[in-house]
This record gives C-alpha cells, sequence and structure tokens, in this order.
C-alpha cells in the first residue's frame, strides 16, 4: 500500500532530523530559515506530523485485524501514547526554544546578512551575531553579555554601521551602558 510506505519514509525522515541537526550544530553552524525557523520549532512541526503519521499506521493495522475489544484497547494506548509524545516532545522544543529571538539585517550593497539573536534567562541576556551562510544556515561570529532579561534589539536600543566586509554592532547593556562588537564577514564577491 502507497499510503504506509508513504507514512513509514516520513517517520524515518523525522527520526533523521535530529542527527542531522545535530551534525549541523557539530560544525559549529545553526539552522535557521528565515527568523522564526530554529530547528526546534522545526522539529515540533515534524512531531504533530509524525504523530499523525504513527496514528494513521495503527489505525491501518486495527483496519486489517479482527475487531475484538483487545485489538481497540491496543489501538487506544498506542493513539494515547502516541499524543503524550507528541505533547512531551513539543513542550521540550518549546522550552529549549521560547527564550530566543531572532532578527535579520542586509549589509548597503545586499552582499551580506547577518542574524541578531537576543537570548534572556535569569541571570544575564545575551546578544549574538551570526553570519548567514545560506537560507538555512547561520554562523556565529561575535556575542554579546546583556543584563538579565534585557533585549536590546526588540528595545531598539541599538545601532549598525555597516563598513564594506565589515559590520559594528553597539547595544545597550541594560545596566546603563553599551557594549560594542566589529566583526569582518566573509567575501562573497
Amino acid at each position: 500500500m502507497k499510503l504506509r510506505r508513504f507514512l513509514y519514509v516520513y517517520l524515518a525522515l523525522w527520526l533523521a532530523f535530529p542527527c542531522i541537526v545535530i551534525i549541523i550544530w557539530m560544525m559549529d553552524y545553526n539552522l535557521l530559515i528565515g527568523t522564526t525557523g530554529t530547528a526546534f520549532r522545526i522539529q515540533g512541526i515534524l512531531n504533530c506530523i509524525a504523530a499523525v503519521c504513527g496514528i494513521t499506521l495503527a489505525f491501518l493495522h486495527y483496519r486489517e485485524t479482527e475487531k475484538a475489544s483487545k485489538n481497540k484497547i491496543t489501538l487506544a494506548v498506542i493513539a494515547a501514547g502516541t499524543a503524550f509524545l507528541l505533547l512531551c516532545g513539543n513542550f521540550l522544543c518549546i522550552f529549549f526554544d521560547g527564550f530566543e529571538e531572532y532578527h535579520s539585517f542586509t549589509s548597503p550593497d545586499e552582499i551580506h546578512t547577518i542574524v541578531i539573536k537576543e537570548n534572556v534567562s535569569l541571570i544575564s541576556g545575551q546578544v549574538t551575531l551570526y553570519e548567514r551562510v545560506n537560507p538555512f544556515l547561520i554562523y556565529p561570529k561575535e556575542r554579546i553579555v546583556t543584563d538579565d532579561g534585557h533585549r536590546p534589539i526588540c528595545a531598539g536600543e541599538y545601532s549598525l554601521v555597516w563598513d564594506g566586509d565589515t559590520v559594528i554592532l553597539s547595544v545597550s547593556d541594560g545596566a546603563g551602558g553599551n557594549e560594542a562588537i566589529s566583526v569582518t564577514l566573509d567575501e562573497r564577491r
């Protein structure tokens, strides 16, 4: 049956996605599509589709078996277990992705694109400047530590100065001062 084969192929790809992300992280890159498509958000979406595939496969198997109450209970347990795993997996994805905010900026000559990630915690905040390598990958260049809970990019307390292949980012540190970093971006002409 083609549907069953498609569902198994999708589940195999779903299981392979975290391995691909780990390989990307091991190469010091991060996965980011646009400014919202982080690895954890993509995994959350893939988890929902995988839950539907798993329940569909269980239902297809149930249709081919005797309609005894034992099989109905087995189907119910599989559906409930799949839903529980979906909730747990997506909770972890939201937890790891929930405190990050991404902002994208393109150089005036439109050769370079940088992505700035703001991450806050109870102890400190962090602003990380990434260079966009392609539509899917970003590479970390420099970071600035800010005061706890402070998001200078969201608050508009920053400045970007482009000078050819160099960008200077200055942000408010949340404690009344400013922090600045200068990054030279890879030439791609």
